[in-house]
């Protein structure tokens, strides 16, 4: 399976900050061929756009970014997608695979492990990958 992505003079527009939350595609918009696609992500950590098949994860860098080229792909579980995000050096994908359990798969070794909040009390908003000394990843959580 392959992905591609093509257009004749996209342009993705970023903010100047560098602390970006979203990626905007100008015209014309960019088009891509991967069978099974559950959507788009945008992780802002490592400037990706991210597209997951049920057992695949496309990745396409956005600064600089080249339509011509394909995407970087790897092979994950199956399971639901509520967001996904790569680790600042790239070695681990989280996945949050509901509102209480998110998935972590290390890429080298294909090992996974998962975090699961408790689901009677509290649930998972979100999550972020951060270069703290502190912590490695944020969650953000509803309590």
């Amino acid at each position: 399976m392959s992905g591609k992505a093509s257009s004749s003079h996209s342009s993705v527009g970023l903010n100047g900050s560098g602390a970006l939350s979203h990626v905007y595609i100008r015209y014309p918009p960019l088009r891509s061929s991967i069978p099974g696609s559950r959507g788009l992500f945008y992780d802002d950590g490592n400037k990706l756009l991210i597209s997951p098949t049920p057992d695949q994860v496309f990745s396409w860098k956005t600064v600089p970014f080249a339509p011509s080229v394909a995407p970087a792909c790897e092979s994950i579980g199956e399971g639901p997608i509520l967001s996904i995000r790569y680790s600042l050096d790239g070695k681990f994908i989280a996945i949050l695979r509901s509102s209480n359990e998110i998935q972590f798969w290390h890429k080298e070794s294909g090992e996974t492990f998962s975090q699961r909040c408790r689901p009677d009390s509290e649930s998972i908003l979100g999550f972020f990958w951060t270069d703290c000394s502190l912590c490695d990843i944020v969650l953000v959580k509803t309590r």
